[in-house]
């Protein structure tokens, strides 16, 4: 088969996926994505272990959440690691997310995707779990957390440092196509709202090799109405030849970060985006492995498959 007619042929399949799944799920059962798909169900327990600090931890596949803890009473900006079965809460400043060039892959050709500037292939951290390939999202699920929320949390991008541009992006999955959360083009702080006892994933894409850095902010008010704020800086080393050790050294510098950071008690345009990528990734992305992933995945396939036939062809020379 043709690799254009194979990547018809399972976009199709996943569309009638998706439309299945559209008409056969009720409103009801919609807007409670845990009763959908067991890899966004879980349950964060309080007494989970917590990482001693300066304890470093190199992630190359497998489930992490971002998310708050108190530890000693402080609201706490962690990474809950789950990638050995055993939750671990990790100091975000002893993490690097390793991006191997597994996650390579070249963009769809859709105008869709035109806000992402790039010649050639992305690393792409996708919004559905795939093998060899970190599973990054975020969670707002620690029992005190919760009940100390009001109105959930806020996100706040505050700047990329790295060759390239960074994206980070949710599949509607109802053909509307990519819905923007943060953009590195744009120089001011982009915050989007985590309702409280919530878990959700996101694509999160590197348009060129190296090492990066994410600074991300967490902010909420709490039922006493303190207002609490933790910052923390996301290292990720991306492609093969990225030095992790030079990931875990490089440090951010003020000059990268945004003119304005977000206030807690502006609510972002893009609130509305906490419960859609719930529903869509666990419902309609990962049906269908997502229609972003799996494009990805058919045209990384299509072209190993294109590499292969090229050596024969040369070795019968």
């Amino acid at each position: 088969m043709k690799p254009l007619a194979l990547l018809t042929d399972l976009t199709a399949l996943s569309c009638l996926a998706l439309a299945t799944l559209l008409l056969s799920a009720s409103p009801a059962f919609a807007e409670d994505p845990n009763t959908l798909d067991p890899s966004l169900t879980q349950v964060v327990e309080s007494d989970e272990e917590i990482a001693t600090p300066g304890t470093p931890a190199t992630i190359t596949a497998g489930h992490v959440d971002l998310g708050p803890k108190f530890i000693e009473g402080k609201w706490t900006f962690l990474a809950r690691d789950d990638t050995s079965g055993h939750p671990q809460w990790r100091h975000i400043d002893d993490v690097v997310f390793q991006v191997s060039d597994t996650a390579q892959v070249d963009l769809p050709e859709e105008d869709t995707y035109s806000f992402i500037h790039a010649q050639g292939p992305v690393w792409a951290i996708p919004q559905s779990e795939i093998a060899e390939v970190v599973w990054l999202g975020w969670n707002t699920q620690d029992p005190e957390v919760v009940s100390r929320l009001t109105q959930g949390a806020t996100l706040v991008f505050e700047g990329h440092q790295g060759e390239g541009d960074f994206h980070a992006f949710v599949e509607a999955g109802n053909f509307s196509g990519p819905q923007e959360l943060w953009n590195s083009r744009h120089k001011t702080a982009q915050p989007i709202h985590i309702d409280t006892n919530t878990h959700a994933h996101a694509n999160w894409v590197f348009t060129q090799p190296g090492i990066h850095l994410i600074r991300l902010s967490l902010q909420a008010q709490l039922s006493d109405g303190t207002n609490v704020e933790d910052t923390q800086v996301l290292r990720f080393a991306v492609g093969n030849n990225a030095d992790i050790h030079n990931a875990r050294e490089t440090a951010w510098t003020q000059a990268h970060a945004p003119e304005a950071p977000a206030q807690v008690e502006e609510p972002s345009a893009l609130d509305t985006h906490t419960a859609l990528p719930l529903y869509l990734a666990a419902g309609l992305g990962i049906a269908a492995l997502g229609l972003f992933t799996l494009v990805f995945i058919v045209q990384k396939r299509s072209r190993s498959r294109e590499l292969a036939a090229e050596k024969i062809i040369e070795g019968e020379k």
